[in-house]
């Protein structure tokens, strides 16, 4: 019976911090959207194009623009997607993408954390970061890299390693409207879903 005793004791102890946890993700994500997510999928979208001397002065930076799309679906409650295309100095295919599954930690759940999330690309492909800078900007982190490919391709042929250079760490992208990421949508249908809102 003490045994018990202690058990409930220590779940009950436990509550709190669970709560705190839940209200942290949350917190997390309504402000990553700029406002609370709704019933269905809710999306907030991100951009940065480098200008000529942006470039210039940072010759070992790959990426010459960049869209961030954020997927949040009701229907998975405690995770999201972040969906990237960039355009790279080194390549001439045009736009490559890569996609990570996301989940938000309690702990990193705050604007000051250089962490608010963590998301990981599929087969080993990588992780992202993303953080709020302040409500109209996040910080991305890609520490090592992430594949690449390109858009609609059904095979890894196209996969695209190493695109990302030395200087393509860290990227402060600006909230944009959501028209500007339409091209991250899955299919036909999203798309135009997407250029519809602002």
């Amino acid at each position: 019976m003490k045994a018990r005793q202690v058990l409930a004791a220590a779940l009950m102890a436990a509550l709190p911090a669970l709560a705190t946890s839940a209200a942290g993700a949350e917190d997390f994500l309504t402000r990553l959207l700029g406002r609370a997510p709704g019933k269905g999928v809710s999306y907030a979208c991100f951009t940065r194009a480098y200008d000529g001397a942006h470039l210039a002065s940072h010759p070992q930076q790959n990426v010459r623009s960049m869209v961030l799309l954020v997927v949040v679906d009701s229907d998975s409650p405690g995770s999201y997607k972040l969906r990237i295309g960039a355009h790279f100095r080194s390549s001439k295919k045009g736009i490559l993408e890569t996609e990570g599954d996301c989940g938000v930690s309690s702990a990193e759940s705050d604007a000051a954390s250089p962490a608010g999330a963590h998301c990981s690309v599929a087969c080993d492909g990588g992780s992202l970061d993303v953080a709020l800078r302040d409500k109209n900007a996040v910080l991305l982190t890609v520490p090592d890299g992430a594949r690449m490919w390109t858009p609609g391709a059904d095979d890894t042929s196209s996969d695209a390693h190493g695109a990302f250079g030395p200087d393509d760490k860290l990227f402060r992208l600006d909230r944009s409207s959501t028209s500007e990421c339409a091209e991250q949508g899955e299919d036909a249908t999203e798309k135009a879903k997407l250029k519809r809102m602002n």
